[in-house]
């Protein structure tokens, strides 16, 4: 059962959308999207199903300009305060983090944040902060590009998403033009109807409110994240497929790394999209704090 649509004021006026997945009495999971993402990665298929044989409650956030969240800037360091907010508001005491991709930094930043609220973290084909030993040697030349506009030039980071929020609305899978050269594991993922469909409607919900709130992100994924790593205290579960051709899985080692006591999955010949496929209940499981089958 997945409910899309919802919303909810913080104490200090702040909307944010979200969507749940799973079952509404379960254990909670806050789900931090990738970019560019939306609160509707939860009900992808693998995940939707993951959520509901675990019996948890998956709660995915939109951040603010993406989706159902109206835009404000804010920095990585201020996000778990939001996030604090926001599980208030819900009524949540106790819960884990999921983060995907660009997500991972926002995961951490809350592990580091809210040891009082977060009781795991769970990071997923993430990427690292670029001023990490050797983070910079993984970068692909499209990272480069991305990565140097959106730190000089957000503005023409913007300008570009323009087409892609232009493609999107026009149709959903014009996001797969910018999925280039995957390995085996992620094409067969991209070949199920299912998956398509689901990710296609995350991707365009992403730029509901055009390319300000996406580019935002890549902006702050462009800066030092500023976070302590060395000062995360939860249990931390990295999983990372080893054909990542998208984030390189160097970047989970490099996290592992900087991350005390932090515990690495990484799955033989699985992609970027790990948890769009077989590996979604496991890595939805370490959440729990339960091992992988």
């Amino acid at each position: 059962m997945v409910r899309a649509d919802l919303r909810v004021r913080l104490a200090d006026g702040t909307e944010v959308g979200y969507t749940e997945a799973g079952d509404p009495d379960g254990r909670p999971m806050l789900h931090l999207h990738g970019t560019p993402g939306s609160r509707l990665e939860v009900g992808l298929p693998a995940a939707r199903r993951a959520a509901e044989e675990l019996g948890v409650r998956l709660i995915g956030l939109d951040r603010p300009g993406v989706g159902l969240s109206p835009f404000r800037r804010f920095s990585l360091r201020d996000y778990p305060q939001l996030v604090r907010g926001f599980a208030a508001a819900l009524g949540l005491e106790r819960f884990a983090v999921t983060g995907v991709s660009s997500g991972g930094k926002y995961a951490c930043a809350c592990a580091w944040a809210l040891p009082d609220l977060v009781t795991r973290a769970v990071l997923a084909s993430s990427t690292c902060s670029f001023d990490l030993p050797g983070a910079k040697a993984t970068w692909s030349t499209e990272d480069r590009l991305v990565y140097t506009l959106a730190g000089r030039a957000p503005w023409l980071l913007r300008l570009m998403y323009a087409k892609v929020v232009h493609d999107v609305r026009r149709d959903p899978e014009a996001i797969f033009a910018l999925m280039k050269d995957l390995g085996p594991a992620d094409q067969d993922i991209l070949a199920r109807a299912d998956f398509r469909q689901a990710f296609g409607l995350n991707a365009a919900e992403a730029f509901r409110q055009g390319s300000r709130g996406p580019a935002y992100d890549y902006t702050l994924e462009a800066r030092s994240w500023g976070v302590p790593l060395g000062q995360i205290r939860v249990p931390v579960e990295i999983w990372h497929g080893d054909d990542d051709r998208l984030v390189s899985p160097q970047q989970s080692k490099i996290l592992a790394a900087a991350i005390p006591g932090a515990t690495t999955h990484f799955v033989p010949g699985q992609g970027h999209l790990l948890l769009g496929g077989d590996h979604a209940k496991d890595a939805l499981q370490s959440a729990l704090g339960g091992g992988h089958r």
